[in-house]
């Protein structure tokens, strides 16, 4: 871990109130001390101090720290400790994440079952989750405008994912592994006394990989297994068949196609004229898409064409 990074750790305790009173004393006085000269410093000078907070830093990371509660603002402590530690960007940015990862877990859910037991969730944007047994699953209250994340830090759960071509939606799981898709259906088992993490597809497309790769898209069918202790991933056909309900309740055509499309790895061209067209139909995801497009087509006497692979499909008005 570099310097930054325990200074961090050891400014995210700090707004955490993580610390001991001598440990808040201790850097209370690092703000205090400078706001109070309000002097202009030099470049060498502000670079020599630099190295002594980190030292400071460092050599707290080593003594023991014991909850303590304090009274002052944690948002105006993060911005007078920006403001005068003289700190780098790199630092800045940790301390920035850690003011609002502790605003986000004050709006998140965490959720567990017992060794026999099973949970349904709903989450804010309609996505399904059923939660297996001996399982915890962190999630946000309501999803922010840009990103859909959630936490699975124990078990097996199965998910159904809302579509939304705007919002990814991101599963975290331990060593830093992330599930990244926009609508569809999948499980992951990440179990800390298991060496690896399996994810498999049940319908439509599945990014795996952390912040430093993407280890490979998978679509229905496929599974990633992904080992802790080698850092290695490897991709295969799921001996498993899972398949799940495919609902339209009053969806446009131009939705309901652009579902499937995520659904099966396809792709189906609609004419503009068509997207309104309203589509009620219940179906699974073990019938193919040809059989599905034939009764969609069939309640707005519609026909269809399609490849010879049955990877590309065309809607349209039958011709008087």
């Amino acid at each position: 871990m570099t310097k930054e990074e325990k200074a961090g750790e050891l400014l995210k305790k700090y707004l955490n109130n993580e610390l001991d009173a001598s440990g808040l004393q201790q850097v209370e006085d690092w703000y205090t001390t400078y706001e109070e000269r309000k002097i202009a410093i030099d470049a060498d000078k502000k670079a020599l101090m630099k190295q002594q907070m980190f030292l400071r830093l460092q050599k707290k990371m080593h003594t023991e720290v014991r909850p303590a509660a304090f009274h002052l603002s944690i948002y105006s402590q993060w911005l007078k400790i920006a403001a005068v530690l003289l700190i780098t960007p790199a630092l800045a940015l940790a301390i920035h994440a850690a003011f609002y990862q502790h605003k986000e877990k004050e709006n998140s859910y965490a959720i567990t079952t017992t060794a026999s037991e099973k949970k349904k969730i709903t989450l804010s944007d309609g996505s399904e989750i059923l939660l297996g047994p001996s399982s915890k699953f962190i999630y946000p209250a309501k999803f922010n405008t840009a990103l859909r994340e959630v936490e699975l830090e124990e078990g097996e759960a199965f998910f159904k994912i809302a579509h939304e071509e705007q919002r990814s939606f991101i599963v975290k799981t331990t060593d830093g592994l992330q599930t990244k898709v926009l609508g569809t259906s999948f499980t992951i088992r990440s179990f800390r006394a298991k060496r690896s993490i399996a994810i498999i597809v049940a319908t439509g497309k599945v990014s795996v990989g952390n912040t430093h790769q993407v280890f490979g898209t998978l679509v229905k069918g496929q599974q990633i297994s992904y080992d802790r202790e080698h850092h290695r991933a490897e991709i295969s056909y799921s001996p498993e068949t899972m398949n799940t309900a495919i609902v339209f309740e009053r969806t446009t055509l131009q939705a309901a196609l652009h579902q499937l499309e995520y659904i099966y790895s396809i792709k189906i061209a609609l004419s503009p004229s068509l997207y309104q067209l309203k589509c009620a139909a219940s179906f699974n995801s073990r019938q193919k898409p040809a059989e599905i497009l034939s009764i969609l087509c069939s309640l707005h006497h519609l026909k269809f064409s399609s490849s010879e692979d049955q990877k590309t499909f065309k809607v349209y008005k039958m011709k008087k």
